[in-house]
């Protein structure tokens, strides 16, 4: 109900700004746990991925706020006589370092190994990957089983379709034998190491959708998924169920919008109903901000501060959702052009200085804090927008119409202590020619008289402060500006309805 009795008093503004810690601060650095990145340490064939100066870049993992660090360990570089195991020193070194920074690490045991027939022979990977597991024990703290298995280095190798399905309506092979990977993998892992986490998966989600209904052990903690969105806004992924997209894919993976919200829960679905994996792990997503060059370019070029707002939406609606862990990709530029997108996702840049987006999750980890995704639904938030946010022009993909949401969003959360902490913002395109857009807020059950709501807009690190009118078990905020980044509404326990 959106109606008071009586107006309410006239708007007072009141604007504060915030002080961002800065690299290197001495400030106490506060990390959510949810929170991870990937990084690039001494990994693989790219010359790039082994351009990096952990002096320089270590200092910025741990004054970020993130919590988790995503690098692989190549399975060849391992194992580079049959049964006889090492662990790279560069690997060690880095895994050293961001111990002693206090970093968890999620190891993405990747690669085949050209010494067996089958280059991802089940047993021998299962071998090879608990024997890091039980060697690095208390060092790492997740282990993923592959990268990306729709690659060539994956489905290519075994000539499989990247969505899974052939050309005739079957499923490719390459789905079914990765099943199977990782059912032998996972219950080798944990009898290595008992504490660590396991997670797989990580395809398009067509393919871990029916590798979820082939049945996955119970050794497996998380599903594995890289919900990136492309040319999109955060609230959506390029998975809509319209008639294009299931034709192609023969699968719903998403609703007919191709919201993010309704791939998570569809996920848990899926899960639930196969008992599969109970947790959602995002190991890859982001923004990247080159300048676009190439018609034929999957990804957009973002501006740095459209990057850093819609990484900020997308931290918090994946946490808000109860997804377990939640990383972005990836914490440096892994090149030096333009106009590549693959050298331009980063929180920095390549020459270490941070983008507006290390800021903004810097201050995000510190209002999030770690409080807990509040499902209860014990206090009731509407929204009257003065105005919508309709997307005049829809982005096709693949025959699929996706119109940007333009609705606001919110995620409630429960701190430590007790306290609501509120997240909410515009689901449009970030950074558009308008200002932003104007709303009323009505809060059931209603807040004490007198109270001052204030919103923290983490972007802009400043706080705007409103009036509220409490009437007949209402609260009614009037005239809130909601952007097109995260603000958040704290309620202290000492006023909290619910107590």
């Amino acid at each position: 109900m959106r109606n008071l009795a009586t107006p309410l008093l006239a708007l007072a503004l009141t604007l504060t700004v915030a002080h961002a810690q800065t690299p290197g601060a001495s400030n106490k650095t506060i990390r959510d746990d949810r929170m991870g990145t990937g990084v690039h340490f001494q990994q693989g064939d790219n010359p790039n991925w082994r351009d990096y100066d952990l002096d320089k870049i270590m200092p910025l993992l741990a004054d970020s706020g993130i919590a988790w660090l995503r690098n692989a360990i190549y399975w060849g570089q391992v194992e580079k006589n049959r049964g006889v195991y090492s662990i790279p020193q560069a690997s060690l070194r880095w895994i050293e370092r961001a111990n002693a920074a206090g970093l968890k690490i999620s190891i993405t045991f990747n690669g085949g190994n050209k010494l067996y027939a089958d280059h991802f022979d089940p047993d021998a990977y299962a071998k090879a990957a608990a024997w890091v597991a039980k060697t690095l024990q208390g060092k790492i703290h997740a282990m993923e089983i592959l990268n990306e298995p729709y690659q060539k280095s994956y489905a290519g190798y075994y000539k499989g379709t990247w969505n899974g399905i052939e050309k005739d309506g079957s499923v490719s092979s390459w789905v079914g034998k990765y099943v199977k990977l990782i059912n032998t993998a996972a219950p080798a892992i944990k009898a290595a190491n008992p504490d660590i986490k396991v997670t797989g998966l990580g395809s398009v989600a067509p393919v871990n959708f029916r590798q979820i209904a082939m049945g996955i052990v119970p050794e497996v903690d998380g599903i594995a998924d890289h919900p990136y969105s492309y040319r999109l806004v955060p609230e959506l992924v390029p998975w809509a169920a319209q008639p294009t997209i299931l034709k192609r894919d023969g699968i719903a993976t998403a609703d007919e919008k191709g919201t993010f919200a309704s791939q998570i829960r569809m996920y848990r679905e899926q899960s639930r109903k196969y008992n599969g994996p109970k947790e959602i792990w995002l190991t890859e997503w982001g923004w990247a901000t080159h300048q676009e060059a190439k018609a034929s370019d999957m990804n957009a070029g973002f501006t740095e501060s459209a990057q850093a707002k819609y990484i900020l939406r997308r931290y918090v609606e994946s946490i808000g959702l109860g997804c377990a862990r939640s990383f972005q990709y990836d914490f440096r530029d892994d090149g030096d052009d333009p106009y590549n997108a693959e050298h331009n996702w980063g929180l920095l840049r390549r020459d270490y200085t941070p983008k507006p987006s290390w800021y903004a999750v810097q201050r995000l980890a510190r209002s999030l804090d770690n409080a807990t995704p509040d499902f209860s639904k014990k206090i009731e938030v509407e929204f009257f927008p003065v105005r919508g946010r309709n997307d005049v022009h829809p982005f096709t993909w693949d025959g699929a119409r996706l119109a940007t949401p333009g609705s606001i969003k919110s995620y409630p959360f429960t701190t430590r202590d007790g306290a609501t902490k509120i997240f909410l913002w515009s689901a449009e395109r970030a950074d558009g020619d308008t200002k932003p857009r104007l709303c009323d807020i009505e809060i059931t059950p209603a807040l004490p008289e007198g109270f001052t709501a204030s919103f923290y807009n983490i972007f802009e690190d400043k706080t705007e402060t409103y009036p509220v009118e409490t009437k007949k078990g209402r609260s009614m905020i009037k005239l809130v500006s909601i952007h097109d980044s995260p603000i958040c509404l704290s309620i202290p326990v000492s006023v909290n309805p619910d107590k």
